[in-house]
C-alpha cells in the first residue's frame, strides 16, 4: 500500500473476506494469502468459497502475493496458488506474476521484487510518471514545530495496537537446574481488555542490555548519542519514532539485533566494508551462515564505524511481538492472563557463546511490578475446543498452555455440575519431577472429572512411551472409539518433530483398524479430518 501511494494510487487495505461478494474492476487489486494446512486462513474463507463458485471476473486486473513456510512442503503457498490460478481461469489479468515468499528463506528479498515489479506495473498501466515529485511550496513560516504528547513508546505501542499491562506474578514452572527453563507469567489486564480461553497474547520485548553493548561495540556507536530520525516517507513497516532518542533506547527498543541478515542486507553489508578481504568474504557468504548482523559485524572489524545511521538503519529490522499462548480461563480469571513461556537459551548456532531468544529472555527477566507492551490477539477460530464433543488434546512442553485453559473451563463447568464429553489431554514432558507443568491444578481437574491426563516423559518412559505419539499409539483403541464418537483433535507445540510425528500416529492408527486401508488412504483420511475442522494445528517451527 505504501509502495502504491508513492505513485499516486489511493489505496485501501482489508480483509480478503471483505471482498466475498466481488472484485472491484475500476481499479487494480493485490492479493497477500496464506495456508494454513492448505486452507485459507480465518480471514480469507468466504473469500475462497466465492471464488471457487463465481463465473466470471472479466474486468478485473490482479497481483497475487503468496506468503508461506517450505518446512511445510505438503502444503506450501497453496492457497495462494490456487488463487492465482483460479482468478486467471476466471479471465481476470494479472498485473504481474504471482510471487512466493517464504519465511524460511529471504521472505524480505522476494516481497522487495514482487513489490518492485507491482510498482512498475502500476506505473506503466495506471500511475502518473511525475507523482510523488513535484516541487513543495516554499515555506511561508522560519519554523516548523512539531508537539509531542505521550511517553516516549507510545508511537510503538499504537503501531502494535499494544497497552501497557502489569505483571502480577513471575517464577519458574521447572525444577532448579532444568536445563529448559519453562516460566509462569501473570499479567493484569486493563479495563475494557478480555481474552477468550486459547487466544495469543502478543508481547514487544525490550532487547537485554548485554547484547546491546555487544551492538554498540560492534558498529562504533555512542550509546549516548542523540538521533532525530524522520522517514523519507511514512511507511507501515517502518520505524514508529516520533521524537529524538538515544542510540542506546534505539538499540533497546525499536530494532532486532539476533536476526540474521537477508540476501539484500548483506549486500549492503559487503559492499560498505572498506576492507577488501573482509568484502570478498562477506560477499562470498553462504545462504544458511548462522551469524547475525552483530556477530558479523564483530567477525569483520573494518565495519566498526563505517555503516552511516541511514544504512544501519536499513539494516536493522523494526522488533515486532512476540506472541504466546494464552495459558489461563477467562471462566476463571477474566482479569489476568497467564503465560508459560519455554526461555531458549542454548549455544549459539554461530558458536560465539550462548543465544537467549529476543521474546523469551525479556519474559524471564520480568518480576512482579514491571510493565509489559501488549495486546490480546483472537486465536482462529477452528483451534476453539468445542465442549459440546469428545475432545483429545495433544501437546508438548508450553504447548499445554491453551489446553490449560481449556481443562480449567471443563473444572468450572464440573462445579456447576455440568456433564462434559471426554476430554484426553496428551503432553510431553522430560520427567514428573522436573517440569510436569501445573502438576497440582491438572491433577486436581483430573480428580474432578474435567479430563483425563495421559503425560509422557522422555527421560522416564512408562512402558515404552517416551513422547505422546508413542502413548497415543500404545492407547490408540481408546483414540479410535473417540474418533468415531465425534471427537476433535487439537495439537498445539512444536511442528518440526512433535506434530508430524502426531500425525503418523493418527495415520497408522487409522490404518490398522480399517480393512484394506494403505498409507495414501491413511493420508487422505486425516486430510478429511483438517478439512472437516476436526483435527487442528497451532504449532511453530522451533527455534
Amino acid at each position: 500500500a505504501d509502495e502504491a501511494a508513492a505513485v499516486g494510487c489511493a489505496t485501501e487495505t482489508a480483509a480478503l473476506d471483505a471482498y466475498a461478494d466481488g472484485l472491484p474492476t475500476d481499479r487494480p487489486v493485490v492479493i497477500t494469502a496464506a495456508s494454513y494446512n492448505g486452507r485459507p486462513t480465518d480471514d480469507a474463507a468466504a473469500f475462497t468459497a466465492w471464488l471457487d463458485g463465481t463465473p466470471d471476473l472479466t474486468g478485473v486486473t490482479y497481483a497475487v502475493l503468496g506468503v508461506g513456510d517450505r518446512n511445510w512442503a505438503a502444503t506450501y503457498q497453496q492457497v495462494p496458488t490456487r488463487v492465482d490460478a483460479r482468478l486467471a481461469e476466471l479471465g481476470a489479468t494479472r498485473l504481474t506474476d504471482r510471487a512466493a515468499a517464504d519465511a524460511s528463506g529471504d521472505l524480505a528479498g522476494v516481497v522487495r521484487e514482487f513489490t518492485s515489479r507491482l510498482r512498475t506495473a502500476l506505473l506503466q498501466q495506471y500511475g502518473d510518471p511525475d507523482a510523488g515529485h513535484g516541487t513543495p511550496d516554499e515555506p511561508v513560516h522560519a519554523y516548523t514545530v512539531r508537539t509531542l504528547t505521550g511517553g516516549p513508546l507510545d508511537a510503538l505501542a499504537e503501531r502494535h495496537g499494544l497497552v501497557p499491562m502489569k505483571v502480577t506474578e513471575a517464577y519458574d514452572l521447572t525444577a532448579p537446574g532444568h536445563p529448559r527453563t519453562k516460566r509462569f507469567l501473570r499479567v493484569a489486564l486493563p479495563e475494557g481488555v478480555g481474552y477468550r480461553t486459547a487466544d495469543h497474547l502478543a508481547v514487544l520485548p525490550v532487547n537485554a542490555p548485554e547484547l546491546v553493548d555487544r551492538a554498540v561495540a560492534a558498529f562504533g556507536l555512542d550509546a549516548d548519542a542523540v538521533l532525530d530520525i524522520r522517514a523519507a516517507r511514512p511507511r507501515r513497516d517502518g520505524l514508529a519514532v516520533d521524537r529524538p532518542l538515544t542510540v542506546r533506547r534505539l538499540l533497546t527498543h525499536h530494532v532486532e539485533l539476533q536476526e540474521r541478515p537477508t540476501a539484500r542486507q548483506l549486500a549492503l553489508l559487503a559492499e560498505a566494508d572498506p576492507c577488501p578481504p573482509e568484502r570478498a568474504a562477506l560477499a562470498g557468504l553462504a545462504d544458511d551462515d548462522p551469524r547475525t548482523l552483530v556477530e558479523l559485524a564483530e567477525d569483520h572489524p573494518a565495519l566498526r564505524g563505517a555503516l552511516d545511521w541511514p544504512l544501519l538503519l536499513d539494516l536493522l529490522t523494526p522488533l515486532r511481538p512476540r506472541s504466546y499462548s494464552v495459558s489461563s480461563s477467562p471462566a476463571v480469571a477474566p482479569h489476568h492472563a497467564d503465560l508459560m513461556v519455554s526461555v531458549l537459551d542454548a549455544p549459539a548456532r554461530s558458536g560465539r557463546g550462548r543465544y537467549r531468544g529476543t521474546g523469551s529472555g525479556h519474559l524471564a527477566s520480568l518480576a512482579a511490578g514491571d510493565t509489559v507492551y501488549a495486546r490480546v490477539q483472537p486465536c482462529r477460530d477452528a483451534f476453539r475446543v468445542e465442549g459440546s464433543a469428545p475432545v483429545v488434546m495433544v501437546a508438548a512442553g508450553t504447548g499445554l498452555a491453551p489446553f490449560r485453559g481449556v481443562v480449567a473451563d471443563r473444572t468450572a463447568a464440573r462445579a456447576r455440575g455440568a456433564e462434559l464429553p471426554p476430554a484426553l489431554l496428551y503432553f510431553g514432558c522430560d520427567a514428573p519431577d522436573a517440569d510436569y507443568l501445573h502438576a497440582e491444578e491438572l491433577r486436581s481437574a483430573e480428580r474432578a472429572g474435567a479430563v483425563s491426563l495421559r503425560p509422557a516423559f522422555s527421560a522416564a518412559p512408562v512402558n515404552g512411551a517416551s513422547f505422546v505419539q508413542h502413548r497415543i499409539a500404545a492407547e490408540a483403541d481408546e483414540v479410535w472409539r473417540l474418533l468415531t464418537a465425534g471427537a476433535r483433535v487439537y495439537v498445539c507445540g512444536d511442528g518440526t518433530r512433535m506434530a508430524p510425528g502426531v500425525r503418523a500416529a493418527f495415520r497408522t492408527l487409522y490404518q490398522d483398524r480399517t480393512p484394506g486401508a494403505d498409507a495414501t488412504a491413511a493420508r487422505r483420511w486425516l486430510d478429511t479430518l483438517v478439512a472437516d475442522g476436526r483435527y487442528v494445528e497451532d504449532v511453530y517451527a522451533a527455534g
